[in-house]
């Protein structure tokens, strides 16, 4: 085979590396080196759909990506294998519309304007997925750069929605200027375009971490998990309910039983982390375990330490109740350093599956405690904080601290604590975040990190952490979700006008076919 003839068979099977290329990016969003593939994955995938028919290119799409992703599932979420592999198909068959529409409306060699489409389309499908998505979040590319703190600022201005909007322009400018390499005068403009557009978000992020200060007065904190031996009893017997196992009054007595001995170990590290001068102290996500007779004794104990070493405590507590069908309240109590109870906060977003189905979900108003000493304090419980929208009422109404206990496991673990940091850039507020089972983290409103933990790195599970605790000014907590919804409005504008445009041109055509087959129709013109 000639050079010649090998450069011509070059492109028949370049895109298709590409689009395997790209499916294999997308396995690695969820990662910690997912910075990279957060750029790459979607050039490869539109290089791919460019250059084929729209058919093919929404069929490569779809099932490539549905086997891609639904692997990943496998790993990270603990259902079947069908739940996984279906949420997979539904997510990509989304991804290959939204690249069928910009094959069929923009296609290949278009102007530099259209590179705005997929964007556009792109960060408004993410936007209104969140709205209705019980996942709400997940799965944003806006994530993916959680490891790059100069772009994530960006997100205090127009939310998760503009950092979307930048990565997947980058494709399509990357795309476009390929499609028009011969044309360097009409190509260098618009890639100076989006290079100055880049460089303007990374010199604002650059120069606002140059210019944060201190946030506030600096609290010490402490976040605390009971896990290893101890815990041993209380996991299997968790495990068995979730698995669906029969439970009887002498399975609830011993469940009960081991669930008191690291009730006992958190009240104990509890009162050690205060005498070493903790002023807020944080239990994770239901590490605390009780049947529902049994907490009134245990928030008595937690009241009583609060008194007695005047602290703040912050309980986070699973209790349940037999008889009852939602049997699971899973809830954060904030005692303050008089003993009494600030507020109760019930976790408002139950986890989709078991949890979802057998607790009392609580309501999506996050409370708020002013003039605490240590900030104005507010709480919500893991799975609330994939919902950028849970917190515009606290942050109008002052909030200072988020304390956000979790429980997580371990494939997930590094993302979930990733983009629990971005509530805190979003709205500027400090955020104490205990998670069992994941990863800890202490951070202030631009999401700069002065305590975090491993819980599988470390035997003993206890977060310290000197945090300034206070507001830092963001334009997202005055617009909320506007770039979101907006480009919902433009991509739906542009496909609009798209149809028209198609019909327009379809009844003209139809109209000159039909003149020039009228008889005579030909002499009428001098």
């Amino acid at each position: 085979m000639s050079g010649e003839e090998g450069s011509r068979r070059l492109p028949v099977f370049l895109p298709w590396l590409a689009l395997v290329a790209g499916a294999g990016m997308s396995m690695l969003l969820n990662s910690r080196g997912s910075l990279l593939p957060g750029w790459c994955m979607g050039a490869l995938l539109l290089f791919f759909v460019r250059q084929q028919r729209p058919g093919v290119g929404f069929a490569g799409i779809l099932c490539v990506n549905t086997l891609a992703t639904g692997l990943v599932n496998l790993e990270v979420f603990p259902g079947s294998v069908a739940d996984n592999f279906g949420m997979a198909f539904g997510g990509a068959l989304f991804l290959a519309l939204v690249f069928l529409a910009d094959r069929l409306i923009v296609g290949p060699r278009a102007s530099f304007a259209g590179t705005l489409f997929l964007p556009a389309a792109m960060t408004g499908l993410e936007y209104f997925s969140s709205l209705g998505n019980p996942f709400g979040t997940w799965g944003s590319l806006a994530y993916t750069q959680a490891g790059a703190p100069v772009l994530v600022q960006l997100v205090s201005v127009t939310g998760l929605w503009g950092l979307t909007f930048v990565l997947v322009w980058f494709a399509s400018v990357a795309n476009w200027a390929f499609e028009h390499r011969n044309e360097g005068r009409r190509v260098l403009p618009g890639v100076a375009v989006f290079a100055g557009v880049l460089v303007a978000i990374l010199a604002f992020g650059a120069l606002r971490l140059a210019g944060a200060g201190s946030v506030g007065e600096r609290v010490r904190v402490a976040g605390i998990t009971v896990a290893g031996e101890v815990a041993a009893g209380r996991e299997a017997g968790l495990s068995r309910l979730i698995q669906g196992g029969a439970f009887g009054d002498e399975d609830w007595r011993a469940f009960a039983e081991a669930s008191g001995s690291v009730n006992e170990e958190l009240l104990r590290l509890s009162e050690r982390e205060a005498e070493q001068g903790a002023k807020l102290i944080l239990w994770s996500e239901g590490n605390a375990v009780v049947l529902a007779g049994q907490l009134p004794a245990l928030l008595s104990r937690g009241s009583s330490l609060a008194r007695e070493r005047s602290v703040w405590l912050g309980m986070a507590v699973a209790s349940f109740e037999p008889s009852a069908e939602r049997m699971l309240r899973n809830e954060l109590i904030l005692v303050g350093p008089d003993g009494s109870v600030a507020w109760r906060y019930v976790k408002a977003r139950p986890v989709p599956g078991w949890e979802a189905d057998h607790s009392i979900p609580g309501s999506s108003e996050v409370p708020v405690l002013r003039d605490s000493g240590v900030g104005n304090l507010g709480g919500a419980i893991c799975f609330d904080g994939d919902f950028p929208a849970h917190f515009a009422g606290p942050t109008e109404r002052g909030l200072e601290l988020l304390l956000l206990p979790a429980s997580d496991w371990r494939a997930i673990s590094a993302l979930h604590r990733r983009q629990a940091v971005f509530r805190s850039v979003e709205q500027g507020f400090s955020m104490l975040r205990q998670a069992n089972q994941g990863q800890s983290v202490a951070v202030d409103g631009y999401g700069r990190v002065y305590g975090e933990l491993d819980h599988f790195t470390i035997e003993e599970r206890v977060l310290r952490a000197e945090l300034p605790v206070g507001r830092v000014p963001t334009l997202y907590a005055h617009i909320g979700d506007s770039v979101g919804a907006l480009s919902c409005l433009v991509t739906l504008g542009w496909v609009g006008w798209a149809i028209v445009g198609g019909l327009a041109r379809r009844w003209r055509s139809a109209r000159h076919q039909t003149g020039a087959g009228v008889p005579g129709s030909q002499g009428l013109n001098p």
